[in-house]
């Protein structure tokens, strides 16, 4: 098969392609690395080596140092016990920056493969390997056949390879999947603990301001109600409703998600940017994030003081949106020394439904948030 042979020297872009933070992330978020085996991926590496008749298979999860074997089939020792070998052992890292299948009939022939440390130290002569991409499209990996003598391998071959790799695909989205709604679980455990506090703190705040019981009453109400509206947005994603906003904008998010939170009516809060509308999957998305910023603001920040300031401010930069969340007069806090359910939640969320990036800078009068989400992934 011509089509699929190793390239026949490192490729250019190599060593940046393994060292991708995205792709390094994304392998980071399957909690496959260094785990035992486990029988789902066993079964594919076994039926693997059985329809093709070689004395070798691999399920290999390759990071910019080195490979991992989640499942094998005849390796060597010390290599099987270890379960891994450096990149210089490794034909897998060239599937990944590929990112294609990859064939060699003798890689003792080779002019890239013969020098690598497979050949002399685990017999590794001829390699057919397909690429494991994750739930976000980014290579994991490679699903690999290995003979200890040279092979002609068969377009037929590369087909059960290719199938057999798509289930293995299919396992780790699936077990990506529960694990986030087993955080969202947690996540939403953690919100009705917290909605305790928040409402403590309206009550408190309304109580310090309303000059009578009705005025109190009709105020209190009012912010309960947004509080409300407020979860709604988050409900979809914590239920998996199919009942999508798909014509929310970013301004009335970010008001109703501020609402319940607000002491006064001056201008302690400023909402500022662009008319930008957002997709379902964005606005419940984006809701996650924010309510988060406003949960901690309200209970530690800008939002927990009379004379806080909190700025929420977007702009578009070409095909990203970047949006600040800025405060300004807060308590003195810290950055914490570990992440619970709100920052997990948040950085899985940032990272990978949007695919973007946020930076948090800590400051003695209160902090900045910012968000570089690709418009594309807010926009769904």
């Amino acid at each position: 098969m011509p089509k699929h042979r190793f390239p026949p020297e490192v490729p250019a872009d190599h060593q940046d392609r393994l060292a991708d933070p995205d792709r390094l992330a994304a392998l980071e978020r399957t909690a496959l690395l260094d785990t035992l085996p486990e029988e789902a991926f066993d079964r594919a590496v076994r039926l693997a080596t059985d329809v093709l008749g070689v004395p070798v298979g691999l399920m290999a999860l390759v990071d910019d140092q080195r490979q991992f074997f989640k499942a094998h089939v005849g390796l060597p020792e010390p290599v099987a016990c270890a379960r891994q070998t450096p990149l210089s052992h490794s034909f897998c890292q060239y599937v990944v920056t590929c990112d294609r299948p990859l064939a060699v009939e003798d890689a003792r022939d080779h002019p890239l493969m013969q020098a690598n440390g497979a050949v002399a130290d685990m017999s590794v002569v001829a390699y057919l390997g397909v690429p494991i991409h994750g739930p976000d499209g980014q290579v994991l990996g490679s699903f690999c056949a290995i003979d200890d003598k040279p092979r002609d391998w068969e377009d037929r071959e590369l087909k059960v390879l290719v199938d057999l790799c798509a289930i293995i695909e299919s396992e780790i989205r699936l077990r990506q999947e529960v694990a986030q709604r087993q955080l969202l679980v947690g996540e939403l455990n953690h919100r009705v603990k917290n909605l305790f506090s928040v409402v403590s703190g309206m009550i408190g705040m309304t109580a310090r301001t309303a000059e009578s019981p009705a005025e109190m009453s009709q105020t209190l109400r009012g912010r309960i109600n947004a509080l409300a509206r407020a979860h709604d947005l988050i409900r979809p994603v914590v239920t998996q409703e199919a009942e999508g906003r798909a014509d929310v904008s970013l301004q009335a998010l970010v008001v109703t998600l501020l609402e319940p939170h607000l002491m006064r009516k001056d201008d302690h809060v400023t909402v500022d940017g662009p008319t930008l509308s957002l997709g379902a999957g964005g606005a419940t998305n984006l809701a996650l994030v924010l309510h988060e910023f406003a949960t901690n603001a309200a209970k530690y920040g800008a939002l927990s003081v009379s004379e806080g300031h909190l700025a929420v401010t977007w702009t578009l930069e070409g095909e990203r949106l970047v949006l600040d969340w800025t405060e300004t007069g807060s308590p003195p806090i810290e950055a914490p020394s570990s992440s619970g359910f709100g920052s997990r939640l948040v950085d899985m969320t940032v990272r990978g439904h949007f695919r973007g990036t946020m930076e948090t800078d800590w400051r003695a009068d209160g902090l900045r948030h910012r968000l570089a989400l690709p418009m594309g992934r807010v926009e769904i």
